[in-house]
């Protein structure tokens, strides 16, 4: 019988500590090949819009399509219905889950400072994850306005307990920090990629649409390892690295996929002094890997609804 599974549900069963293992268990296995990505779609009916996207983890013994209002999860080995999920949770945190994995491999091992730009609902995934995978001592935030800076920095130093520090401007943000995460809706780069130190790790985490770009050109070149959580939906999304591509300072032949630094393929870090930078979509796989492991996790706690079918 499949369930069903609520956001609540999902927030219970899903720490992020635990969504960092998955994911990173995930992009294992797409490394020997065991995972198909089907990537995001974007569909307008009129003044209604939808997205779809999902795939196949067969380790996982799951595949699931997600829509903007729910994800069906299937069983490969049965090809029955597992579960019908409420998708706007389990994506906030594998969002920031895909962060960590990256952060994981590509920042610096003994990466203690943050730099946030961007203090929305996404960015507080952002920094939970990359808590959970450095020893990170101080966070410092930027969003145009002041008071909310200021609000989403109390709230997130009372929740991690490290020390989150609202500041003035993007300069503040970049300035001394191993690690620099963009997490907005900007359609112009939120930073100058020429104030990035050696050895930093960008992680531009908020744009998913071509037409958006968070990281400027500077960033890109100056990086000696760009990566994307899946090349092909990046050709169709990553505004900063179709921009760059059009203008012939960037090759879709230069990214590497996540799924390789995970695996030891590539290094993470090239060298001590090396900028990386993560390109985040956000893909169907990292779904349903979350979405098994939720289910997985209910079933043993008899947590869901069970539904008629």
């Amino acid at each position: 019988m499949a369930i069903f599974l609520s956001n609540d549900d999902v927030r219970r069963l899903l720490p992020m500590d635990e969504c960092v293992t998955v994911l990173e268990d995930l992009f294992k296995q797409e490394s020997k090949g065991t995972v198909e990505n089907l990537p995001r779609q974007r569909f307008r009916f009129g003044k209604a819009a939808a997205t779809l996207m999902g795939g196949t983890v067969l380790d996982s013994h799951a595949f699931a399509v997600r829509h903007s209002s729910a994800t069906l999860l299937y069983n490969t080995e049965t090809g029955k219905l597992d579960a019908v999920l409420e998708p706007g949770t389990l994506a906030w945190i594998r969002t920031g889950a895909a962060s960590g994995v990256a952060v994981k491999y590509m920042a610096k091992a003994d990466a203690s400072v943050v730099g946030m730009i961007g203090t929305g609902r996404q960015a507080v995934t952002q920094i939970e994850a990359i808590c959970a995978v450095r020893a990170i001592k101080t966070v410092k935030v930027h969003s145009r306005a002041a008071e909310k800076r200021e609000a989403f920095a109390a709230e997130m130093a009372k929740r991690l307990g490290v020390e989150v520090v609202p500041v003035e401007s993007p300069e503040d943000c970049v300035h001394g920090s191993q690690i620099v995460v963009a997490i907005t809706s900007a359609r112009e780069p939120v930073f100058d990629g020429a104030l990035l130190e050696p050895g930093t790790c960008v992680v531009a985490a908020g744009s998913n649409s071509w037409m958006k770009r968070e990281v400027d050109d500077t960033t890109i070149q100056r990086a000696a390892l760009v990566v994307v959580d899946n090349l092909e939906q990046a050709q169709i999304e990553c505004g900063e690295l179709i921009w760059a591509v059009e203008r012939g300072t960037f090759r879709w032949r230069q990214a590497r996929e996540l799924h390789q630094i995970v695996s030891g393929e590539v290094p993470g870090r090239p060298s001590a002094d090396a900028i990386t930078l993560f390109e985040s979509q956000g893909i169907g796989i990292e779904d349903v890997a979350a979405s098994a492991y939720v289910l997985q996790k209910a079933r043993a706690a008899g947590i869901g609804q069970e539904l008629p079918f």
